[in-house]
């Protein structure tokens, strides 16, 4: 175990830290820790790493008596990151005392702790700066401190800075005095810190200049956006969003926004996409700039959530703060899930809380049908482990669960619940069982909830073991019908232990309701597998749809007659299902035929309606199937028939958009035309590929004509062009990457995608350490790159995991993307090996848990080939579109 014996709680730190940005790079440190005693001890316990104490500094004196005692010894453990003083007379429980010492340490180059990066100017002077991240351990590699969540207290931050350059931290400027016998440096001292968690504390030590400031209507918390000077003209939306976003949060929770300021900074180094230091939020640049010019939908889309989902945490895991990183998914889960909230109301045209469903919800599920996925909950005992529960679980599954906790509670009372626990709560920590009872309270309270379950009755199930439940509904007699739950695995179907309590909501076509969301009747996870339960039914001829909206994190399968009433009212009249259910529809029959449970040929019925659809969810959620279709089959023999297959569902929508053209609208409009025209061009449509070609060379030809390519559109242009042209098309995008990063790895020039894979993990490529990992996944999303990016990941694994570090989603994530398409033994053999070879001694870092879903998602590939190929094949045929070579004559 890595957690701190409970014999002290801090309840205040002083840090005074002097960072030097050249020549040694090092940090010259004291800090001062007021703690008190819970029990009698000759021990304090302070966490660190990288870092040396000057042992002849330490004090320890007892603050009510004024009374120093004498240590006797001071020792530091590696293993445990731990720095141990013994004292000779012993502290007395319940008695206050402080320990204070000197220390040296190092701005290091990984995004973690006190770290140092840096970036060009326009003149071309390079130029460092330094800023932290802490989370999840890291603010032991800044000062000596007892870094865990339960261990809060108030800070005073004092930092030594060069005239000329800017300190910041969580709370506002206090007093700035110039250092004695220093020239040019000055100390600022910040304000004292409201209670908070170590790994919210924060520094940042930059030239960047202040380009944005705002403030909010009836409130005296300032906002201010900082990033270099260059690209400080795109921080207007993001900041724009930070006061709405705040606003938007103090409504829905009832609870103030406690500080004075807020600082948004883009360091240009991070480790994660964005951190919710208290009053100082760090985010990459991707995560905060925005151009209205040059940026995409999608890029606004990102920008917009990511900011809502940092301000989420500024009372969701800052306010009340998680006891252990067992319930992360309390923090991150209903981040995730209130920062789409917030966005569908500071941005209403988005229809975000639809997006959720294909961008959340149906996403996690493919990982959690696995066998090797993991609880929510999950007890943590290490570094490695805390750091590998931030994945799609933590995030996605937990933001589905809190939201059909919502539905089925309702809104109202779950806002009232959240506001009773923020406010009882506040400046203390809490487990989920604490946020169980008063949703309870709420529940049963408003009628909302049976009298005779709990929430935690019904969220253990959710959260304690792994999976989710496929609902079978089968019609048993003229108006009644039977429904079970199983256990849904992508795997071979086994018994399985595992069943919850499962809100059913439905509705049907004599009386469509897709507004009522409210639970029709809750199934036991009392009942063994496969127990049935009789519930009324409409009359033969008339559909149903099971799991309204998709609010339950569920999957729903019928039998036949409904499948077919299903297809038929999707092609005669779709809008009449709403359209998550119609992304539900189409998800659910897709993964009930990848499993087993039904046809493909119902499955790929349902997708003749799509000519007529308009809806991005709807079609995000049948590409993302289709996606798997193409990644089982694109080096088959019958590919070309399934290709033109995909293009009589594209071309007539991508046509009716205005192809190249198109890209316009709503911004869900616009991220339908940007898949469309990436898929047409992506499966090599002439009406794609030659106008993408001409628009690229035109843009070649007058490189400033960044205008000529419509924002929505570019990346599937300049891919396009990459990967039809040669050396010539990669370097015009290689000077461009910035705008073009995603089409460098589009090329199919086997060398070049090596030697762009040699750049992303050299630092003195021009690719930045905090790229590497994206680079890497975006040679390894086309197949050609897939195979590439997987030779050389186990060629140069340990030097790859060596330059980006345990960081949390990473080396996760180059392993899912890396491993999507493999399809045949051999590829599953070598990760099987790959594994074996790296697992030992903690040489998979965080990416242990993605290598074993990795290897089972590998298994089902295999086993999906060998038994649904053939059925797809002449299903096609059946369709008109032939595999034969005789065909090609035709």
């Amino acid at each position: 175990m890595i957690r701190l014996p409970k014999t002290l709680r801090p309840t205040h730190y002083e840090v005074r830290l002097q960072a030097f940005l050249e020549g040694s790079f090092s940090i010259e440190g004291y800090v001062k820790v007021e703690v008190t005693a819970l029990v009698n001890t000759h021990h304090i316990f302070l966490h660190m790493v990288d870092i040396i104490t000057i042992n002849e500094t330490a004090r320890v004196v007892d603050r009510g008596s004024g009374e120093e005692h004498r240590i006797l010894h001071q020792r530091y453990n590696a293993v445990r990151s731990m720095y141990v003083v013994e004292v000779e007379e012993e502290l007395l429980e319940g008695r206050n005392y402080s320990f204070s010492v000197s220390f040296v340490g190092t701005l290091g180059v990984r995004p973690r702790g006190f770290y140092r990066s840096k970036y060009t100017k326009e003149n071309g002077e390079e130029r460092w700066v330094a800023a932290t991240q802490f989370q999840v351990i890291e603010a032991r590699r800044a000062f000596p401190c007892m870094d865990e969540p339960l261990l809060k207290a108030t800070f005073a931050v004092f930092l030594a800075r060069r005239e000329g350059m800017t300190a910041l931290s969580n709370m506002p400027l206090r007093a700035s005095t110039p250092m004695e016998g220093q020239d040019g440096w000055y100390w600022d001292e910040f304000e004292r810190s409201v209670v908070m968690p170590t790994y919210l504390v924060a520094f940042a030590i930059t030239d960047f200049p202040m380009r944005v400031v705002a403030g909010r209507d009836g409130s005296f918390t300032l906002i201010r956006a900082w990033a270099r000077a260059s690209v400080g003209d795109q921080l207007e939306y993001g900041t724009r969003v930070a006061v709405l976003g705040l606003q938007v949060f103090e409504k829905y929770f009832g609870v103030a926004f406690p500080l004075p300021k807020t600082d948004l900074i883009c360091p240009p180094e991070m480790s994660p996409n964005a951190m919710e230091n208290w009053g100082l939020i760090t985010f990459r640049e991707s995560g905060l700039l925005y151009n209205p010019a040059r940026s995409s939908a999608s890029r606004k889309m990102w920008v917009c959530y990511l900011m809502a989902h940092e301000l989420a945490h500024q009372w969701f895991g800052n306010l009340v703060t998680l006891a252990w990183w067992t319930d992360l998914w309390l923090n991150e889960g209903f981040a995730t899930y209130l920062a789409d909230v917030a966005v569908d109301q500071i941005e209403p045209t988005w229809g975000m809380l639809d997006i959720f469903v294909v961008s959340r919800l149906q996403t996690v599920m493919v990982y959690d049908a696995l066998r090797t996925s993991q609880p929510i909950s999950q007890p943590v005992r290490d570094p490695a482990t805390i750091n590998e529960i931030f994945n799609n679980i933590s995030y996605l599954k937990g933001a589905s669960i809190t939201r059909m906790m919502n539905h089925f509670l309702t809104d109202a009372t779950f806002r009232r619940a959240l506001t009773d626990y923020l406010t009882t709560l506040q400046y203390g920590n809490a487990e989920q069982d604490d946020l169980w009872g008063f949703l309870t309270r709420a529940g049963h309270r408003d009628g909302t909830l049976p009298g005779n379950l709990t929430v935690k009755t019904i969220m253990d199930t959710w959260t304690l073991q792994r999976g989710f439940p496929v609902i079978t509904v089968k019609r048993t007699a003229n108006t009644t019908a039977v429904v079970k739950q199983e256990h849904f695995t992508l795997e071979n179907p086994q018994t399985s232990p595992h069943s919850w309590w499962v809100p059913l909501t439905y509705t049907s076509q004599e009386h469509p309701d897709f507004s009522d969301t409210s639970v029709k009747l809750w199934l036991s996870c009392k009942d063994p597998e496969g127990a049935t339960t009789e519930i009324p039914y409409p009359e033969p001829g008339q559909w149903v749809v099971f799991n309204v909206k998709q609010t339950g994190y569920y999957r729903v399968n019928y039998d036949d007659e409904n499948w077919a009433l299903l297809t038929r009212q999707l092609e005669e009249d779709h809008t009449a299902i709403h359209v998550t259910n119609r992304a539900q529809i189409i998800d659910d029959a897709f993964n009930m035929a990848k499993a087993g449970r039904l046809s493909y040929r119902v499955a790929l019925g349902l997708t003749g309606y799509l000519e007529k659809e308009r809806e991005y969810v709807a079609w995000r959620a049948a590409l993302d199937n289709l996606q798997h279709i193409y990644y089982m089959m694109n080096r088959d023999p019958a590919y070309g028939a399934l290709k033109h297959y995909l293009l009589s569902l594209l071309l007539p929508v991508y046509r009716s958009l205005g192809g190249l053209e198109g890209g316009e609208g709503t911004v869900p409009d616009q991220l339908l035309s940007g898949e469309l025209v990436w898929w047409v061009c992506r499966l090599d449509h002439p009406e794609c590929v030659i106008p993408a070609l001409a628009l690229y060379r035109s843009w070649m030809a007058n490189p400033e004509e960044i205008r000529s390519v419509s924002t929505n559109v570019r990346d599937a242009v300049s891919c396009t062009a990459v990967r039809k042209g040669g050396e010539e098309e990669w370097v015009f995008a290689w000077r461009r990457r910035e705008d073009l990063k995603d089409a460098l790895a589009c090329t199919q020039e086997i060398w070049i995608l090596n030697r762009y894979l040699d750049g992303a993990f050299n630092s003195s490529s021009g690719i930045r350490r905090q790229d590497a990992a994206n680079t890497f996944r975006s040679v390894a999303r086309e197949p050609l790159g897939a195979l590439v990016a997987w030779n050389y990941l186990r060629a140069h694994w340990t030097r790859i995991s060596e330059y980006i570090g345990a960081s949390f989603f990473a080396l996760p994530r180059m392993i899912e993307d890396v491993t999507r398409s493999f399809t045949t033994t051999l590829l599953l053999q070598e990760l099987e090996e790959f594994e074996r070879r790296h697992k030992p001694d903690g040489g998979l870092l965080t990416a242990r848990g993605a290598v074993a879903q990795a290897v089972a998602a590998t298994k089902v590939n295999v086993a999906w080939v060998q038994l649904h190929r053939q059925g797809i094949v002449d299903l096609l045929a059946s369709r008109g579109f032939s595999s034969d070579l005789a065909s090609l004559s035709e």
